[in-house]
């Protein structure tokens, strides 16, 4: 059991009581935490490992690489186990030939409701895996995916609940974070923006969140997961556009 942690006290210890079943050791990583992130883990009789954040997928394959066993469930501070999950775990952990990954479901949760429609009803993760059958890409700063070389499976129903967001200034916080990250992705890959994109992508963002994926359903909640798309959407191109005419005008 493998989590990278940040400023996560929070939600961490109930995170950790709900995979205690099913760990044979429990690793976190903590980059650097302000708060009780540490003191929480080691409370709970995790092996914590204090490692300077260098990003997303950089962290995950440290946390990995820490780990004793090959077998791994990666966890974040802010997700919880269902005890249902459990069971479909162990079993594919005796099966003879398991699939070298499995995806997850995760339930969203924001201010303690469930989200059921827009952009975070469809949402799988890669969690279990056999880590000599993968790796992360360190290049990925952001929505980092394990990468494994084989044909990967899936646990259904839902295994996890994933509770990211406190409030609207956290969302918004989060949402400026991830679109420095995108804006700076997009210039690492060498790809032109066109002054269009920002608004262009703005307008798709919301319409698929609100309209496509039935984000009207889930109310005011709803409504601001579809806007802060579109602002994240729109400040990643906007970004990106501004670095690049930068290293266009610099000799």
């Amino acid at each position: 059991m493998v989590y990278i942690a940040q400023d996560a006290a929070g939600i961490l210890g109930r995170s950790l009581e709900s995979v205690r079943a099913i760990a044979d050791e429990i690793v976190v990583v903590d980059g650097g935490s302000r708060d009780r992130t540490a003191e929480v883990a080691r409370e709970s009789g995790a092996r914590v490992i204090v490692h300077p954040w260098p990003g997303f997928a950089a962290q995950r394959q440290f946390a990995v690489e820490a780990a004793t066993h090959d077998w791994i469930l990666m966890m974040d501070a802010d997700e919880v186990l269902r005890t249902g999950a459990t069971a479909a775990i162990q079993e594919i952990l005796a099966a003879e030939r398991p699939r070298p990954a499995y995806r997850l479901r995760r339930c969203s949760y924001f201010q303690g409701k469930p989200i059921r429609f827009g952009d975070w009803r469809h949402d799988e993760v890669i969690r279990l895996f056999d880590r000599s059958q993968g790796h992360y890409l360190p290049s990925e700063t952001v929505h980092e995916s394990w990468r494994t070389t084989g044909a990967t499976g899936k646990i259904l129903p839902v295994a996890l609940e994933h509770y990211s967001y406190s409030s609207y200034a956290h969302l918004l916080e989060k949402t400026a974070l991830y679109s420095r990250l995108g804006a700076w992705k997009l210039r690492q890959r060498g790809r032109t923006v066109r002054g269009y994109m920002p608004m262009g992508h703005a307008v798709a963002a919301f319409w698929r969140s609100y309209v496509w994926r039935l984000g009207v359903l889930d109310g005011v909640a709803g409504a601001a997961i579809a806007w802060t798309a579109a602002l994240g959407a729109f400040m990643k191109y906007a970004m990106a556009l501004e670095m690049q005419e930068r290293d266009d005008r610099s000799p």
